[in-house]
Order: C-alpha cells, then sequence, then structure tokens
C-alpha cells in the first residue's frame, strides 16, 4: 500500500506540473455493491446491497478534451449477503440439511485514478465526460454476520456470529484480504458552474478470499450515481 501510495504521489507531481488547469472539489453518492463468492468449490447465492461514499477529486487538465483525475474516498458497505444450502446424508444414511447465510459490510479506502475525456470545446464549457482508470482499495474494517443452520435427520441446530471483520491472509481466521485493485468506467455530465453527475462501474481484479485459490474466490463489484463540485484550485491561462 505505501508503494502504491508513493507511485500515486508521483503521479500527482507530475500531474500538477503538466496540468494547464487544476481543478478539485468533494463528492458523494450512493454505491449499490456485490461480492461473488465460490467457497470449497460451490458457488454461493449472493446478493447486492446499497452503500454510500464520500471523499473528493482533483481534476487535471491538459488540454480542452483530456484530463487526469484522481480521488480518495472512505466507500462504506461494501460486501454482500451470501447464501449456500445443500442437502446430503451421513456415512451412516442420515439425511442432513446445511444452510449457511453471511453478510459481509466492509469499509474501504479507495483511490480511483481516471483518465477522462471531455466533450466540450473550452476546459470549463457545460460538458459530458467519460473515463476509465484502476481504483486501488484497501478494507480498514467492518462487520461480519453468519446464520449457520445444521439439520440432522429433520432436527436443526443454529449458530449466529456477529463481530468485526477479521482482514488477512489466513484461511482458518480471516474472512478477507484487505487490498484490492479494481478496473473502472465512468461517465457524467459537468456544468458550467462546475457542479457534476456521475455514474461509474467497477469490477476487483484480485481475489479477495483469504488464501484463495481457484476454488476459493470472492470478486468485488458494484456501480453507484454521485454528485460533486469543482472549483479552480489554479490555472495557467494557456487557452487565453
Amino acid at each position: 500500500m505505501k508503494k502504491i501510495l508513493s507511485i500515486v504521489a508521483i503521479m500527482g507531481l507530475a500531474s500538477t506540473a503538466m496540468a494547464q488547469t487544476i481543478k478539485v472539489g468533494p463528492e458523494l453518492g450512493a454505491t449499490y455493491n456485490t461480492m461473488t463468492q465460490k467457497v470449497g468449490g460451490f458457488n454461493k447465492e449472493t446478493n447486492y446491497q446499497i452503500g454510500f461514499r464520500v471523499g473528493g477529486v482533483a481534476d487535471f487538465n491538459f488540454n480542452e478534451s483530456f484530463s487526469i483525475q484522481p480521488g480518495l474516498f472512505l466507500s462504506m458497505n461494501n460486501g454482500t449477503e451470501s447464501y449456500i444450502e445443500r442437502n446430503y446424508k451421513t456415512g451412516a444414511g442420515v439425511p442432513t440439511r446445511e444452510q449457511d447465510r453471511r453478510n459481509y459490510s466492509v469499509t474501504y479506502v479507495q483511490l480511483p485514478i481516471y483518465a477522462l475525456y471531455k466533450t466540450g470545446k473550452e476546459f470549463d464549457d457545460p460538458h459530458f465526460f467519460f473515463g476509465i482508470g484502476p481504483s486501488f482499495n484497501y478494507a480498514i474494517g467492518g462487520r461480519f454476520e453468519q446464520e449457520y443452520t445444521n439439520s440432522l435427520n429433520g432436527k436443526p441446530i443454529t449458530k449466529r456470529y456477529d463481530y468485526s471483520i477479521p482482514l488477512g491472509n489466513d484461511r482458518t481466521k480471516d474472512k478477507l484480504r484487505p487490498f484490492d485493485i479494481a478496473a473502472n468506467v465512468t461517465a457524467g455530465y459537468e456544468t458550467n458552474f462546475g457542479i457534476y453527475f456521475r455514474a461509474h462501474y467497477s469490477i476487483g481484479l484480485l481475489n479477495a478470499a483469504p488464501a484463495g485459490d481457484s476454488d476459493n474466490c470472492f470478486r468485488n463489484s458494484g456501480f453507484g450515481l454521485s454528485i460533486g463540485y469543482l472549483f479552480k484550485a489554479s490555472n495557467n491561462n494557456h487557452w487565453d
């Protein structure tokens, strides 16, 4: 994570030196996230859940049509509710049913970096924008809830758990790897007042399951809508 922050800092310094206009501002919005899950070779049924994120962006304009836009966000209630049900017989032939429902509510610090194309003739004209880029995400906390029911010969025994989500790479005690990289796309509209509206979609590129392999795989994905406001931090007047 420190290496990534160093790379982002170097990119930011280079962008600042080359940019003709720099805008900064806050952004907040709602998200709709899920996390596909495969555990022990079995695919779990997963749902989307609503979250929200708050942070800000810096927009480095290089010409009328192109800019680099890094951001920093706190994104809450990522993850999913997952469910799996298995019916089988024990070695003695006793019918058995397992039901396992889990909820992951994860808080991430996110560093998206977009390369944006803008449609306006001038950098401060009202315009649509479209962008792609990576996001470096690091989980800092959240909750893990589980309801596990084992029905042996029709007699159910249920256990419930609710605790702060353990983060790490130990399959026996951790529930999620903290670090993830995502591929992002975005599209939106910015007014000449600096207010903008954005839609974005993200898909995780890394296996977030602790000690993950082909039979144990978690992948984050989701989309969101947000509103923000940009104001000039500097202007080198190259277009004047």
